[in-house]
């Protein structure tokens, strides 16, 4: 599920919101106010009441707390075109730190080659290319600016409960007849320093943050706030902000002609296993083995399970059970079949070949029901993941869809994809591969009012095709095969690329 909202969000000093302090309350207790969920929590104001409202629909700090941790891949991009790409890795528990820069045009751009960041809970510390930085001034207060910023970007909407923070509720207003509550928030100041303001639109329907003004009180940018647009998405239960844009904006939040800055965050992993020695500057990072895809659906799945109603979970099991007594793993295409050959277009209108692709070597053929489903997003950004591993093996990688190629196209920015994502409208090479079935009435109902599966697919035929993954070898006949009625279940990229190893 993706919802979009326009937001605006700081990036700067917040960081210094949560120092370790808990309110008075919560001191007793020695949990903090975004901790506390079984007390009774008494509301400062009515701020203070919708603020709180919003961080149970995208989920609290103790949410992320108890998922100890993540790994993404970070991505921001300047409007003249500088890129910065990293891959961040943070405890929750002590806020702990690290980012790996590949890519770094913006950020030390004076650096050549690989450099890494790191905040073990005392010290901030810099790598360049495993050398520790020790005299560079300038360089070690920008990582003290960019550690506690990138994490505090990621946990921004669960911390605003954190001690410290004031709210002062500024009344309603009307946007493009849209109804907002407007809420004031600042934190508590030390030694008399500026802090950040923020003022966030909160939409009176769906109770989320549209629209949000702030000021960036370390750079003294504090007459003229910023404004941010955000795209969110429910990765394991909670809303995270994945992709945005924000540029300079006035008090009136309006949309200004002032060029976009773009940030992106993909391959979101929870519950990695981080230890905290390893965010010391002594030690190497360690390259933590990738959470497995069926992990991360299984998660989804059980998610699911605990949160739909009954009604819903009788339909979708009998949509299973519908494709499972169909006879369309006999009609698919099987080991030792020839691949049809096919030629499609991608999102951007380039025409794509199946026999120019194996001319270069093994191809693996995937197909996914559409970026409306969660299962198939967390496919395909483990596929991103595994993509160096299948070129390695001399591979490519091509994921059909029976989306439009607008719709394709959001697919591949939103997971930062870097394959080609094909359109197969009406589903004809999915048909001949024998994996095209129609959904229940009672499922495509669902699918169409939830989000208009028939607009995303340009037709009303209410058709899908599994979830199915093939290797097609450079003679062009199906060496793999991954066939399941289930769309939750899906193969394993790793055991893709240990197939690819073994075997071709």
């Amino acid at each position: 599920m993706k919802i979009k909202i326009l937001t605006l969000i700081t990036c700067i000093t917040l960081a210094s919101c949560n120092n370790g302090k808990t309110s008075d309350a919560a001191a007793k207790t020695g949990t903090s106010d975004s901790e506390k969920k079984s007390e009774t929590i008494t509301f400062k104001n009515k701020g203070h009441e919708l603020v709180y409202e919003l961080t149970k629909k995208t989920g609290d700090y103790q949410t992320l707390l108890n998922k100890k941790d993540v790994v993404y891949t970070y991505t921001y991009q300047t409007p003249d075109g500088k890129k910065d790409v990293s891959t961040e890795k943070y405890i929750f528990n002590g806020e702990l730190s690290y980012g790996a820069y590949k890519q770094h045009e913006r950020t030390l751009p004076n650096l050549e080659g690989l450099i890494e960041q790191g905040y073990d809970g005392d010290e901030y510390w810099l790598k360049h290319k495993g050398n520790l930085i020790t005299d560079d001034e300038a360089a070690l207060k920008r990582v003290a600016f960019n550690r506690p910023t990138n994490f505090y970007w990621f946990a921004m909407l669960p911390k605003l409960l954190d001690p410290g923070v004031t709210y002062d509720y500024l009344g309603e207003k009307n946007i493009e007849d849209t109804a907002y509550d407007i809420v004031k928030i600042a934190f508590t100041s030390e030694n008399n320093k500026p802090t950040d303001i923020y003022q966030v639109y909160i939409n009176k329907d769906s109770g989320l943050v549209d629209q949000f003004l702030f000021t960036v009180a370390d750079f003294g940018v504090m007459e003229t706030p910023n404004l941010m647009q955000l795209e969110y998405e429910d990765i394991d239960g909670m809303l995270i902000p994945t992709k945005r844009q924000y540029k300079k904006s006035n008090w009136d939040a309006e949309v200004t002609d002032a060029p976009w800055i773009y940030v992106t965050w993909t391959n979101i992993s929870f519950n990695n296993n981080l230890k905290k020695e390893e965010f010391k500057k002594e030690n190497t990072m360690t390259n933590h083995t990738v959470t497995s895809l069926k992990s991360k659906l299984d998660e989804k799945k059980a998610n699911f399970e605990k949160n739909a109603d009954e009604t819903k979970k009788r339909i979708y099991n009998e949509g299973f059970e519908d494709v499972k007594n169909s006879d369309i793993l006999s009609q698919a295409k099987q080991v030792g079949d020839k691949a049809p050959n096919f030629v499609l277009k991608n999102a951007i209108g380039k025409t794509v070949a199946l026999e120019a692709y194996l001319k270069e070597g093994p191809v693996v053929l995937t197909w996914y029901r559409g970026g409306w489903c969660p299962y198939c997003n967390l496919t395909l950004q483990q596929l991103q993941q595994e993509l160096p591993n299948f070129k390695a093996n001399n591979a490519n990688l091509l994921a059909l869809t029976p989306e439009l190629p607008d719709q394709s196209i959001s697919t591949t920015e939103k997971n930062d994809l870097e394959f080609e994502v094909l359109s197969d409208i009406g589903n004809k090479v999915a048909k001949d591969y024998g994996i095209v079935f129609t959904l229940t009435d009672a499922v495509a109902s669902i699918y169409n009012k939830s989000f208009d599966m028939n607009s995303h697919n340009g037709d009303s035929s209410n058709a899908l095709p599994l979830a199915a993954t093939y290797i097609i070898n450079e003679e062009g006949k199906i060496a793999y095969a991954f066939l399941d009625t289930d769309y939750r279940n899906r193969a394993e990229p790793s055991e893709i690329t240990a197939f690819l190893k073994n075997n071709l």
